[in-house]
């Protein structure tokens, strides 16, 4: 979550809230379907412990990986792991406006096997905030592991303004996965909270994907933000943001690369555009 402009909501009508409702009911709708294999799990836990998998799936760099755009894996990564991504995205419109470029680093790493840490610095998407920011994870698996197929976890997460500038928000995470026989379901609900201005949103974000080779995973990744309080608005004077698009991820050894990208709100002043996101990395495991 990022700071907002201070726009009034009724200076922005016509095509941008068309735009904004079609892309908040494709993504809702899409959220909502992502949720039905979690429906289809809850039915099955009736089955006894014979059918289920005696041991964890064999660790790849795909499953030490635990973020490839916004959505976060509730299973994290295993004990002793450590790993490191860069990342490059852009932010246009439809409309005229030139994209906006930014990228960042990221580490994480797992001292215990249900305990993950993540730090993150990255260039912010707003026309006001071109620094780079900081943001520090901590990740906590309650329920479940990858010999499950499920899991739950809490965060929490410290995102700082910038370098110089420790002042910000805190961000708390319930996370959810599913994966099993190549299918892999990662749902996350976040609410958030800035130290000065008192504002708050929250985030639905939601990822889905499928092992098409023992290298390839298709799927893809949503996110819905939403003002809850205060008296700023986000970029375009919206009450609420969305991104939805598909995903692709290559793996091989210790090394991945994903890109993902499709229409969005985020970070858009006029109407609609679109959001693009690619990154690259590895991990030690």
């Amino acid at each position: 979550m990022s700071r907002s402009h201070n726009i009034a909501p009724e200076e922005r009508y016509g095509d941008e809230m068309i735009w904004s409702r079609r892309l908040l009911t494709a993504s809702c709708f899409s959220m909502g379907l992502a949720l039905l294999p979690v429906l289809a799990f809850a039915q099955e836990q009736d089955t006894t412990v014979a059918d289920r998998p005696s041991e964890a799936p064999k660790a790849t760099i795909a499953t030490e990986t635990p973020t490839l755009a916004f959505a976060h894996s509730a299973f994290g990564v295993s004990a002793g792991t450590v790993g490191g991504a860069g990342y490059g995205e852009a932010t246009g419109a439809f409309r005229g406006e030139r994209p906006s470029l930014g990228g960042g680093l990221r580490a994480w790493g797992a001292p215990i096997d249900w305990l993950t840490l993540f730090v993150d610095a990255e260039r912010r998407d707003e026309a006001s905030n071109r620094r780079f920011a900081p943001s520090a994870s901590v990740q906590g698996r309650i329920l479940g592991d990858r010999a499950a197929g499920w899991a739950l976890s809490g965060l929490v997460r410290y995102k700082a303004d910038g370098f110089a500038d420790l002042g910000g928000e805190m961000e708390f995470a319930v996370l959810g996965s599913y994966a099993r026989r190549g299918f892999h379901l990662d749902g996350n609900v976040i609410v958030g909270a800035g130290f000065e201005e008192g504002e708050s949103d929250g985030e639905l974000l939601a990822r889905i994907g499928y092992d098409v080779l023992p290298y390839l995973r298709i799927g893809g990744e949503g996110r819905l933000r939403y003002r809850l309080s205060g008296d700023a608005s986000l970029p375009g004077g919206r009450a609420a943001d969305v991104y939805l698009g598909p995903q692709l991820l290559g793996y091989y050894g210790a090394f991945f690369a994903a890109v993902s990208g499709g229409p969005s709100t985020i970070g858009i002043a006029d109407g609609a555009g679109w959001f693009a996101l690619a990154s690259i990395g590895g991990a030690a495991f």
